[in-house]
């Protein structure tokens, strides 16, 4: 499964998933332009939900490239990264 979006900077960002026999959804790796960044550990997964829009989200905290990194997966599909 792939998610893109698209940033009118750095052009497209696209999240790359595996899913395992259990149908579970997990990052695989990060693709921004041509540069595929392989994410190497998922140190954590958790589910959460916001208490006010009631909205729930996965945020993972991950290895990528020797840093951590956490991605934030919306139910809308969307998805956020941030560099620690």
């Amino acid at each position: 499964m792939r998610q893109s979006k698209k940033n009118e900077e750095s052009g497209m960002f696209e999240l790359k998933y595996y899913s395992g026999y259990k149908g579970e959804e997990i990052p695989k790796s990060v693709v921004i332009g041509n540069r595929e960044f392989i994410i190497e550990e998922i140190i954590s997964r958790k589910r959460v939900l916001d208490q006010k829009s009631g909205r729930r989200s996965e945020v993972y905290k991950c290895k990528m490239e020797g840093e951590t990194v956490k991605i934030t997966v919306f139910e809308s599909g969307k998805w956020e990264i941030s560099f620690s």
